[in-house]
């Protein structure tokens, strides 16, 4: 029996989703590090800016 074709591209576009929130933390992370070191802000400011990467990956 075959896979309906709708739901085999229901699940790649889940399975992608997936990957580019995981991309977009990173680059979030990416970025709150390269503030960090041109700006020279306190760690606090950069764990805010990383806090807030992960919760907008939650949504």
């Amino acid at each position: 029996m075959e896979a309906d074709p709708i739901n085999v591209l229901l699940y790649e576009v889940r399975e992608m989703k997936k990957r580019l929130d995981e991309m977009e933390k990173e680059l979030l992370k990416l970025k709150a590090k390269l503030v960090e070191e041109e700006s020279g802000e306190s760690p606090e400011e950069i764990e805010a800016l990383e806090k807030e990467a992960l919760e907008n990956g939650k949504d």
